[in-house]
């Protein structure tokens, strides 16, 4: 099946009505929710024709899979966040060529993005912080323990960077009581975390094809919508 920039228009406007819906739901119709698509896997066409479709949020989960095709489509054709898990040698592409970095679940990341970046007088990219809200071995992130991150948050503020938010990922296989406990967890350690340290942490990036619906309910500002936008992975 050849995927046109019209289905790809069609789903994504599908996902504003259903979060349209949800926001309305909670009462909270004025709050901004943006949907990135998640092009990974898909080749750079599948991405062009998701940016052509109106489309300016794009994530990626591999930085060199990423980085070729932003090379390809032009890094200010959309808003590219590195979105998966990512290895200390690979930090130099992704603040090249990236300009959020999503998925910071590590002190070894932050240090290394600010070596790169704030030690030599540029620009930092984007910045969440990566919480496993559902303390699953499987998983990247920080501990979702307040103290814990109140520690990170200093420290992280100690070498320069600014954090804009945080990021999760719901539980693998989980209830729809424990996916939304997940994502509750996350707005309530934002909203301490906040009135606790200098960062803005404005942006809570949950809920995925799945669960963006739950997601949206208990406070997210933005979701990741792969499957949902491009239909199941397919080998173009």
């Amino acid at each position: 099946m050849v995927l046109s920039v019209q289905t790809i228009k069609s789903n994504f406007q599908k996902a504003r009505e259903l979060v349209k819906d949800s926001l309305e739901f909670c009462g909270e119709s004025s709050r901004e929710v943006k949907i990135m698509a998640v092009t990974k896997t898909h080749p750079v066409n599948i991405a062009s024709k998701a940016i052509e479709a109106g489309i300016t949020l794009l994530g990626e989960n591999r930085v060199s899979e990423g980085g070729r095709k932003i090379k390809a489509l032009g890094k200010d054709s959309a808003e590219f966040h590195m979105i998966g898990p990512i290895h200390t040698g690979e930090v130099r592409q992704a603040v090249r060529d990236f300009h959020w970095i999503d998925s910071v679940g590590r002190m070894k990341i932050a240090r290394e993005i600010a070596r790169r970046t704030v030690s030599k007088g540029l620009e930092q990219p984007g910045i969440l912080i990566e919480v496993n809200t559902s303390e699953e071995e499987s998983k990247h992130g920080f501990s979702p323990d307040y103290h814990l991150l109140e520690d990170v948050l200093g420290e992280i503020g100690g070498i320069g960077l600014r954090i804009s938010g945080l990021m999760t990922v719901g539980p693998l296989g989980g209830s729809e009581l424990d996916t939304s406990e997940a994502f509750s967890l996350l707005r309530i350690l934002r909203d301490r975390l906040r009135d606790s340290c200098d960062h803005d942490l404005s942006e809570l990036s949950m809920g995925m094809s799945d669960d963006f619906q739950l997601a949206v309910k208990e406070g997210a500002t933005i979701v990741r919508l792969g499957r949902y936008i491009f239909g199941p992975r397919q080998i173009y």
